[in-house]
């Protein structure tokens, strides 16, 4: 196991890709910080198969939105566990709504989730691993970062901030503090897709495959454990989806 004796705090974990990462990074020795918003149930879930593994899970609950709530996650967990090695920003809000009609709450909704709450919460981890031996970050954004979609502005430009946020971060924490990014493509679909919208995905794509959580959790092993020059990065997930242009 590559990652025993390490803690992971991983945001968004009770499901879907905060799951996923979470699950094999106990599976390579990592303690498991399991943060929820409001899946409880399914959290428990999440750190009991982590416990299961033979790892520690602490279950912590925030509201990824609030400054406070985010900075305060980031200190039970050291609190609790005397360090975190490894931060990964995965919990998100799918707000879908054209630009015209986007409103402030929709708007602050998207980027208090997805940049202010990894913003706030990354302060306090980077802060504890540049004071003890160093660490690693991973902001996970997607597809939007790059291209805008016209059902889902305000996510778009909020995750495109967390890309902003990951480039910034690369710049002002190391040496001590990697930090990367992961973009993943159609991996899974979302509530708002019908069977037959999500598997046109599939006939489009150039592989003309759909992608996995599972294979967000690998490339997140693979940041974490193979070349370690690796940095300020943001490693695409989507089968070459870029770079076609009738989509």
């Amino acid at each position: 196991m590559k990652l025993t004796g390490k803690v992971a705090l991983v945001t968004g974990s009770a499901h879907r890709v905060g799951k996923a990462i979470a699950l094999a990074l106990a599976n390579e020795g990592a303690d498991i910080v399991v943060h929820y918003g409001g899946s409880a149930v399914a959290a428990q879930d999440t750190a009991r198969e982590i416990e299961a593994l033979g790892r520690r899970a602490l279950l912590e609950q925030a509201d990824m939105s609030q400054w406070d709530a985010a900075q305060r996650l980031g200190q039970r967990a050291l609190d609790h566990f005397g360090k975190v090695d490894i931060l990964i920003n995965s919990a998100s809000s799918y707000v879908s709504a054209k630009y015209l009609d986007t409103s402030e709450a929709q708007f602050d909704s998207a980027l208090d989730v997805n940049a202010k709450g990894p913003f706030a919460l990354s302060q306090v981890i980077a802060k504890a691993m540049i004071a003890g031996e160093g660490g690693n970050i991973i902001n996970i954004v997607d597809e939007s970062s790059f291209y805008p979609s016209a059902g889902y502005t305000a996510h778009g430009i909020s995750k495109a901030a967390l890309l902003a946020l990951t480039r910034t971060q690369t710049l002002v924490l190391g040496p001590k503090v990697r930090v990367n990014a992961i973009c993943p493509g159609p991996i899974l679909k979302p509530p708002d897709y019908s069977d037959e919208k999500w598997e046109s995905l599939r006939r489009t794509n150039p592989l003309g495959q759909l992608g996995s959580a599972e294979q967000v959790a690998e490339i997140v092993i693979f940041l974490l454990t193979g070349p370690q020059f690796i940095n300020g990065d943001c490693i695409m997930l989507e089968g070459g989806r870029m770079w076609k242009r009738d989509f």
